[in-house]
């Protein structure tokens, strides 16, 4: 079975019917799973971004008692598939267990494992932020030691960004467990990321910029640089001269209907870390815009400006 989601996931090769029956059939057997089938069954199903929330509930449980049989990259692929589908429901066993193997088995992880695990435990935001004071520390350790050849990918300079205002800004900690220059380092990195805006992006801009005018609603920036986060927005708003960030969520930033973990993340901190509201927008919700009007035989900008003006109503920026 694992070999089998494995294979599917490593090829990129969605198959939604056999994820289910998988995710079914295999939960009578879990006692029989190996760390190893555990970790990459999980991986699999996040990978794919397959929801499995019997699954995942299961092994959060079973998964306890086998955690010192996991080797570092289990670990890492465990904890970062909870992250990645956002099972915020996870056991805290395990999660603290994970945390604790991690810290057990520190030297013999790689920088990008340790990364991994410290964004996954800063996604599910259920630990204290003290317990990973010995992750920071490690990493800090060995970009001390690396005499300006440390090394790690944009995606993991990303996501250590984001851990370093989880522990500094998001719990008022006051200071950062990171070297300057490489808190620097990260935050340059992470701000430099470019998007292209989608279709989707580019109909919703077009459709917010042909709201009447006596709304007082115009279009300020796309991709527009959070100055306090480093996040890119999708587009910035003025409501009446009050500023209001925008975000347009396609199919990429969810696991079925729920927003992953990436995309809880981002929503969190622009939130409670950035100087503006916030409005996402899925693309489900706007997908059935198109097909309603249709169906109906009403103009299809129509029907779009009315979605906006109810969704910045329910948010109170229109009255």
């Amino acid at each position: 079975i694992a070999n089998t989601m494995w294979a599917y996931a490593t090829a990129d090769h969605p198959s939604p019917a056999l994820f289910f029956a998988i995710s079914q059939l295999s939960l009578p057997k879990l006692n029989t799973f190996n760390s190893q089938e555990l970790a990459n069954t999980l991986w699999a199903f996040a990978t794919l971004s397959h929801a499995a929330p019997e699954f995942f509930e299961a092994v959060s449980n079973l998964a306890v008692s086998k955690l010192h049989t996991f080797n570092p990259q289990e670990l890492a692929n465990t904890i970062w598939a909870y992250a990645t589908v956002y099972h915020y429901s996870v056991n805290p066993q395990l999660t603290n267990g994970i945390l604790w193997e991690t810290t057990q088995k520190l030297e013999s992880l790689e920088m990008e494992q340790i990364v991994n695990i410290l964004w996954s435990i800063v996604v599910l935001n259920t630990i204290n932020t003290e317990s990973v004071v010995p992750l920071f520390s490690e990493i800090s350790k060995r970009y001390y030691s690396s005499q300006n050849n440390f090394q790690l990918s944009c995606e993991a300079l990303s996501q250590l960004h984001q851990a370093s205002m989880w522990y500094s800004n998001e719990h008022h900690c006051n200071e950062s467990l990171l070297p300057i220059q490489l808190r620097e380092k990260c935050s340059n990195n992470f701000s430099s990321n470019t998007n292209i805006p989608s279709k989707l992006q580019r109909d919703i801009v077009k459709s917010i910029k042909s709201l009447p005018s006596y709304l007082g609603i115009s279009v300020i920036e796309e991709e527009s640089c959070c100055k306090c986060t480093g996040y890119s927005i999708d587009v910035l708003i003025s409501i009446q001269q009050q500023l209001l960030a925008v975000e347009i969520d396609g199919p990429c930033h969810f696991i079925g209907y729920s927003p992953n973990g990436a995309t809880m993340l981002k929503q969190r901190q622009l939130c409670s870390l950035g100087t503006k509201p916030l409005l996402s927008i899925p693309y489900w919700e706007w997908d059935m815009l198109s097909s309603k009007a249709a169906a109906t035989n009403n103009n299809g900008l129509e029907c779009k400006q009315l979605y906006l003006q109810q969704r910045l109503q329910q948010a109170s920026f229109l009255y």
